[in-house]
């Protein structure tokens, strides 16, 4: 009997510590809601969606009575966007959605992105209605699944972080990936470089996003290649990237799609593309190798 009493004790404490953990939402609110029309919802009903995914995600979200408590909340925000699939120019549906987390009392804010295309069985409304229903809802999953995630993984060493690149959890991969990228640690290069290979454009602009700011030259033939058959306007982001990043091969580039791409916004974008790399080049000054005297 006392040896069951210890065990239920201890279950107790373990559940109690496992709530205790949970990151506390206080807020919840929508910055932007584009095409709501398209799910026919209002922002109550996508407020509270948010709620759920964040639920699910192992946030408690707005507490009773949180007096007296020592845990910061957090504040949460979105931007939602959804788009309907045009047939006439064979162009999918798509549904965005971008969290902000903000701690009360900490100056910087968490700020994680996802999309999906909608795939509708058919060109009905009802049909449109759905997929972009189920587009939306993936979306909320997957950013609050990588909001919980990356407010664990923050407090880690960049070591640790690399370990967790392969995590069988998305949402865990997504944030190990994220702040190793903005670390500049060379492990988020393998799995940045895979997410080229997708056809989804959001997901190209957002994995090129990160690559910038790892600016690792070695990315530069992947990005050249994911570049290939792809819009003006997409082309002209990606030659502002790859003069950002820079290197060699970089500098190649630009100058061959400035001398000779066949749209003329894309070619005048690498030539100011190149200039500013050349330019941040004579700026550069080579630095000293370690025990070299003055």
């Amino acid at each position: 009997m006392r040896r069951l009493a210890c065990l239920l004790l201890a279950v107790l404490v373990a559940s109690a510590c496992t709530r205790g953990d949970k990151p506390v939402v206080q807020r919840t609110e929508i910055d932007v809601f584009e095409g709501r029309e398209v799910v026919g919802w209002e922002a109550p009903q996508l407020l509270s969606r948010l709620d759920a995914a964040l639920v699910r995600a192992g946030f408690t979200v707005n507490p009773a009575d949180d007096k007296g408590s020592n845990v910061k909340p957090w504040r949460v925000a979105i931007a939602a966007r959804i788009d309907e699939p045009d047939p006439q120019a064979e162009l999918p549906g798509s549904a965005v959605v971008a969290l902000s987390l903000r701690q009360k009392g900490a100056p910087d804010r968490l700020e994680v992105e996802a999309s999906e295309q909608t795939k509708a069985e058919s060109n009905q409304i009802e049909a449109v209605q759905a997929a972009a229903v189920k587009a939306l809802d993936l979306c909320l999953a997957q950013v609050a699944a990588e909001a919980r995630a990356s407010i664990e993984l923050e407090k880690l060493t960049d070591d640790a972080i690399a370990k967790r690149v392969d995590d069988r959890e998305p949402g865990v991969q997504a944030a190990a990936v994220r702040i190793l990228a903005r670390r500049h640690h060379p492990a988020a290069l393998p799995a940045l470089l895979k997410r080229l290979e997708g056809d989804d454009l959001g997901v190209l602009r957002r994995t090129i996003g990160l690559l910038v700011e790892l600016k690792d030259p070695a990315a530069v033939p992947a990005i050249i290649e994911a570049s290939r058959a792809k819009n003006p306007v997409v082309q002209r982001e990606i030659v502002f990237a790859l003069s950002a990043i820079g290197g060699d091969d970089a500098e190649a580039y630009l100058d061959v799609v400035a001398s000779g791409h066949d749209d003329p916004l894309v070619r005048s974008s690498a030539e100011k593309a190149l200039a500013e790399l050349r330019d941040r080049k004579k700026l550069q000054k080579p630095v000293a190798p370690k025990g070299t005297p003055p």
